[in-house]
């Protein structure tokens, strides 16, 4: 499904609806694949997003910010909405975050969000996150885990990359600090997925998360054995079944 990092876009049926997966800083459409598979062959439409700034060079990369990243959400979820009444919010990660913000401002649209490895509170300069990037650059590229890294990772790898990124971090600080003050504000059901071994987002984000999100029926999965951008086929199972849960309670309390 899908070449390289392009969006993608299948049509399903309108009266299911579409799930709309929103990859996180760096990221790729691609991340997806699997569970955007699962969807549509369940006759959802599914729409994997490329966010503004992805897809490309570093300097592209570096004139992200956190406004363009959500008035690119909000404007697709808006187009989407014409088409469809029923909505669900697949994010990982900083898409989490701007799924945060959209199902607040499209709140009569969307019917359920999918939170992966969403940082309230970032680990990066730990000791499990130095292990792992180690890891990688060492790793053979037939590694399952720095394929997954590499596959997902959207933007172009150049020496000019470490410099590129800090313009983007900080709008991401500003991106977790609106989302948080909109937890508050979520009607909409909502599962969170952690990872105790997540290289990247600290696990203390699920209690952030669940202590703001105060007026949404809520679920979550702790994972085990799963890192920032690698999960393992029975971890990845058991995210789709949370989000085959999570789009199917209609259909399940209609019968």
């Amino acid at each position: 499904m899908g070449n390289h990092h392009d969006p993608i876009f299948i049509e399903g049926s309108e009266s299911k609806g579409i799930v709309v997966f929103i990859h996180g800083f760096m990221g790729s459409p691609r991340q997806f694949d699997k569970l955007a598979n699962s969807v549509h062959n369940r006759g959802y439409a599914i729409s994997a997003l490329l966010l503004p700034g992805h897809g490309g060079s570093a300097k592209n990369f570096a004139s992200g910010t956190f406004e363009s990243w959500q008035t690119f959400v909000n404007a697709e979820i808006k187009r989407f909405a014409r088409d469809y009444s029923n909505i669900w919010l697949v994010g990982h990660s900083m898409g989490g975050l701007l799924a945060i913000n959209a199902a607040v401002e499209y709140s009569g649209h969307i019917r359920g969000i999918l939170t992966i490895a969403t940082p309230f509170k970032l680990i990066a300069f730990s000791s499990n996150a130095a292990r792992v990037r180690i890891k990688n650059f060492t790793a053979k590229k037939s590694s399952p885990v720095k394929a997954a890294y590499l596959s997902g990772n959207s933007i172009k790898l150049s020496p000019s990359l470490l410099w590129c990124v800090i313009k983007p971090a900080v709008e991401l600080i500003k991106l977790i600090h609106a989302a948080k003050d909109n937890l508050s504000s979520i009607c909409a059901p909502l599962t969170a997925v952690y990872s105790i071994s997540d290289e990247l987002t600290s696990i203390e984000s699920l209690k952030i998360l669940k202590s703001g999100l105060t007026g949404a029926p809520f679920n979550q999965l702790i994972l085990t054995d799963s890192l920032h951008g690698y999960y393992p086929q029975h971890e990845q199972a058991l995210i789709e079944q949370e989000l085959t849960k999570l789009i199917t309670t209609d259909d399940m309390d209609g019968e």
